[in-house]
């Protein structure tokens, strides 16, 4: 009997996907997804997927009726806000402002403080999903459709540009403090060049917490800069380095931990070479004839080793 009801399941989650704008991973080419975040994983986007997934099943649980007073309107007509993808977005009640009037009467002789404290914890338990929030506004479904026509962007896209999960404020953080480090002892070219790299990111994963970061570190570091043409040069191989290693992890995508090191051996070796080109170059060289002297000795041996044969 269960092998009877999966192709009717297949079909309606299918269905479902169809009717929230949301591609599936098997239904769409991987070009197509490959840059819309956590809502359109593919094997590009599944480190930070399977990050994403990790804490959704460890710390996205609820527990009370706050938690049911600010899932109501989700739990009533979970279609008409967009399903389990969009409804943090799109049902009005998960950011603060709105997360705040739906559990005003919980318990009526709560304090604003405590109702607010139990906002804040569901809200950083939803931070934990896989399709994040965003806890400034809300938009309508509607306004949602139309600004995703306005921008020609997929309703994932758009969605995971919007809101900000996990592995996204994971990101943030590292950013941020790596960003006050610099601003406190690094000299502005420093600071240029993880803005740069850190502006790159943002705009592929589409973090919307990185973005303004690598924002506002390069605009500190061009204000405070003796010579803002060498920091504009600097956070344009911030960019490069990012570039590159986020190209590695795109060959070697899906091999989690050797995906990671890939891209952070590479990002090391392109941001020394940038450093100090002539002396990358010689390395290269250097490394180039030796592999070229191994497969010399190992022709030749061959070779000495047929003619014995014959």
């Amino acid at each position: 009997m269960a092998q009877e009801d999966k192709p009717s399941d297949e079909l309606r989650r299918r269905l479902r996907n169809v009717r929230l704008g949301v591609r599936s991973v098997t239904d769409a080419p991987t070009v197509v997804i490959s840059g819309e975040g956590v809502l359109g994983a593919d094997q590009i986007g599944q480190p930070g997927h399977t990050l994403a997934k990790w804490m959704a099943d460890r710390y996205n649980h609820n527990f009370n009726d706050y938690d049911r007073a600010i899932d109501h309107v989700y739990k009533l007509d979970p279609g008409n806000v967009g399903g389990s993808h969009y409804h943090h977005l799109l049902d009005g009640q998960h950011s603060v402002w709105g997360a705040f009037h739906a559990v005003q009467h919980v318990q009526v002789d709560d304090s604003w403080l405590t109702q607010m404290a139990h906002v804040l914890d569901h809200l950083a338990r939803d931070t934990a999903s896989v399709a994040g929030i965003n806890p400034f506004f809300s938009i309508t479904p509607d306004h949602f459709d139309s600004l995703a026509t306005m921008t020609h962007l997929s309703k994932p896209f758009l969605a995971d540009a919007l809101t900000v999960n996990g592995p996204e404020l994971l990101g943030g953080s590292v950013a941020l403090i790596s960003a006050l480090l610099m601003a406190r002892k690094a000299p502005p070219e420093r600071l240029s060049r993880l803005g740069g790299g850190c502006l790159l990111s943002a705009a592929y994963s589409l973090n919307p917490l990185l973005l303004p970061i690598a924002a506002a570190s390069m605009a500190y570091a061009i204000r405070d800069a003796q010579d803002r043409r060498t920091v504009l040069m600097q956070a344009g191989k911030g960019g490069i380095v990012t570039g590159s290693a986020i190209l590695v992890s795109t060959v070697v995508a899906g091999h989690g931990l050797l995906t990671c090191l890939a891209a952070l051996m590479t990002g090391v070796a392109v941001s020394k070479a940038l450093d100090n080109p002539a002396a990358a170059f010689e390395r290269a060289r250097v490394l180039v004839d030796s592999g070229a002297h191994v497969l010399r000795e190992a022709a030749s041996r061959l070779r000495a080793l047929g003619a014995e044969e014959i």
